[in-house]
């Protein structure tokens, strides 16, 4: 079985529960028929690339379908994925909403007629420092102005014997033009299965921005304990008059958890370019 086929399987088994497709198997170079007639398959090819190959049929037919959540549940965007056309997915197909990725630079893309929000989301490739070399991309839910997206780092050597494996939440808003982190675990054990948490984190659509309400307990190498986060994203005019998302903490007491320890506070460089909206969005000011 080839080198590409096997990485695919792995990713397959490291990823989470839900069913998924095989992500465009058809990359890989189809494996030596081990026997005569091959496989006793109808067309004569190998069974297991016969499979791959219809899966991978119907992967491209639920792209290119309308139901947009099945879409979400089924594809994902992988760092060493080569053809152009499958590093780009729709994500709300009515509304025009699109996701694309480019690996080399390590940059995310939201784009729809007329306008293109790109960010600096991971190292680019082939950078040695990098704990974050193979991930894929999923959207988790989306409307026609956000996005959650699910990022996942594939276990790597990043040091001799220490590991990296982990997994990133993404609040994309179109009105701000921001992206910013609402939740994250990792792993270095080298043994560790993928982490994530359950419930899945879920949005709810408020005035002016979004409420992100979860409990649980994330899954990390520490003792397990249950967190708790009451969090809302609002839109607001920065320090600059450029539009920011402001996070605040609901269970600080009043006024304290702006910004706080419970906000991740990541929020992603976006990076500018020709076909970028001409807007004021930035990156969030320090409080």
């Amino acid at each position: 079985m080839s080198r590409k086929l096997n990485q695919l399987l792995l990713w397959l088994s490291l990823t989470s529960s839900s069913v998924l497709l095989p992500a465009y198997p058809h990359e890989a170079a189809p494996p030596k028929c081990t026997s005569a007639p091959c496989g006793n398959t109808a067309t004569g090819e190998d069974p297991q690339q016969q499979r791959l190959r219809e899966a991978g049929a119907r992967s491209e037919a639920l792209r290119g379908g309308d139901d947009d959540q099945q879409r979400w549940s089924s594809i994902r965007l992988y760092s060493d994925s080569t053809k152009p056309e499958r590093l780009t997915m729709p994500v709300m197909k009515a509304a025009g909403l699109a996701m694309h990725l480019d690996p080399k630079s390590g940059q995310l893309s939201f784009s729809k007629p007329g306008a293109r929000h790109t960010f600096s989301i991971v190292s680019p490739a082939g950078d040695k420092n990098s704990v974050c070399p193979e991930y894929t991309i999923q959207i988790i839910e989306a409307s026609p102005v956000h996005a959650l997206v699910r990022m996942s780092c594939l276990q790597v050597e990043y040091a001799p014997g220490r590991y990296h494996m982990g997994v990133d939440y993404y609040l994309y808003d179109a009105e701000t033009a921001v992206m910013r982190s609402i939740w994250r675990t990792a792993v270095n054990d080298r043994n560790a299965r993928m982490p994530d948490t359950k419930p899945p984190p879920s949005l709810k659509i408020i005035p002016n921005g979004y409420r992100f309400d979860w409990a649980g307990v994330p899954p990390s190498n520490s003792k397990m304990s249950t967190t708790v986060l009451r969090n809302s994203y609002t839109r607001q005019t920065g320090k600059t008059g450029g539009m920011i998302l402001l996070c605040t903490n609901l269970s600080a007491p009043n006024g304290q958890g702006v910004e706080d320890e419970m906000c991740e506070g990541a929020v992603l460089t976006r990076i500018r370019d020709s076909k970028d909206s001409k807007d004021k969005s930035q990156r969030l000011a320090p409080m």
